[in-house]
C-alpha cells in the first residue's frame, strides 16, 4: 500500500483534504496540520511514500524532506512564491502587508485571504506563532533547487486568483521530471473544488506508468 503524506496551506488545516482521501481507497493517507488553529500534527513514514502539498504545503515538504519520499504531488503548489530572481511570482508587497496586520487583526486577514480564494467559510480560533511565520517563508522561501532529484506532479486551477499563469507555467522547472495537468474552470483550492479530479490525478501518479 502506497503511503500518501498531506500538507495543507497557508490560512487552512488538515481539513482541506477530505474530499481527497474519500476518492483514494487502497492508500494509507496521513493528513499533517501545522496547526493554525489548534495542535499541530506531525505525519511521517518508514517507507517508501510519496507527499501532496497544497499551495505552501508544497515549500514545507521541500524544506524538510521525507527520506523515503519518492515523489512530491504539488496542488496549486510552487517551489518559489514571490517575484524576482528572473521568477514570475507574486508581488511581495501584499505580503508585506499581511505580515503587518497579523499580529493586529488575525482574524480579518484569515477572512481576507480565504475569501480571495474563493472560500468565504468561516476558520476557527487563529494561532498567531505558525500563522506568522509560514507568511515569512511565503514570503521569503526559495526552494527551486530542492526539485533537481525528484518526480512532480503540478496539479493547478486554470482560473485560480492568486497565481499567475506564467508563474505556474515555470514553477518546477529544475525537476528531474515533472508532469503538468490544469483543471479547466478551478482556481486556488483544488482539494475543495475538484476533489475527486485531484484524487484521481494523485492516484495515477502514485501508481506509476502503467
Amino acid at each position: 500500500m502506497t503511503t500518501l503524506l498531506f500538507l495543507h496551506g497557508w490560512g487552512f488545516d488538515a481539513a482541506i483534504w477530505s474530499g481527497v482521501v474519500r476518492h483514494l481507497d487502497g492508500f494509507d493517507c496521513r493528513l499533517a496540520d501545522r496547526g493554525y488553529f489548534g495542535a499541530p500534527v506531525a505525519v511521517g513514514s518508514d517507507g517508501p511514500c510519496l507527499v501532496v502539498g497544497h499551495s505552501l504545503g508544497v515549500m514545507h515538504w521541500l524544506a524538510d524532506l521525507p527520506s523515503g519520499a519518492a515523489g512530491l504531488v504539488a496542488v496549486n503548489g510552487f517551489d518559489r512564491f514571490v517575484e524576482g530572481d528572473g521568477f514570475p511570482g507574486v508581488p511581495r508587497r501584499p505580503l508585506d502587508r499581511m505580515i503587518a496586520r497579523m499580529p493586529q487583526n488575525p482574524v480579518q486577514v484569515l477572512s481576507d485571504f480565504r475569501a480571495r480564494c474563493g472560500d468565504d467559510t468561516q476558520a476557527g480560533t487563529p494561532v498567531l506563532a505558525p500563522l506568522l511565520s509560514d507568511l515569512e517563508l511565503l514570503r521569503d522561501g526559495d526552494f527551486r533547487a530542492g526539485v533537481a532529484d525528484l518526480a512532480v506532479l503540478s496539479l493547478q486551477g486554470a482560473v485560480d486568483p492568486l497565481l499567475p499563469l506564467s508563474m505556474r507555467d515555470r514553477v518546477f522547472a529544475k525537476a528531474e521530471r515533472v508532469t503538468r495537468l490544469t483543471c479547466d474552470g478551478a482556481g486556488h483550492l483544488l482539494p475543495l473544488e475538484a476533489p475527486e479530479w485531484t484524487a484521481r490525478a494523485i492516484a495515477d501518479f502514485a501508481r506509476g506508468p502503467a
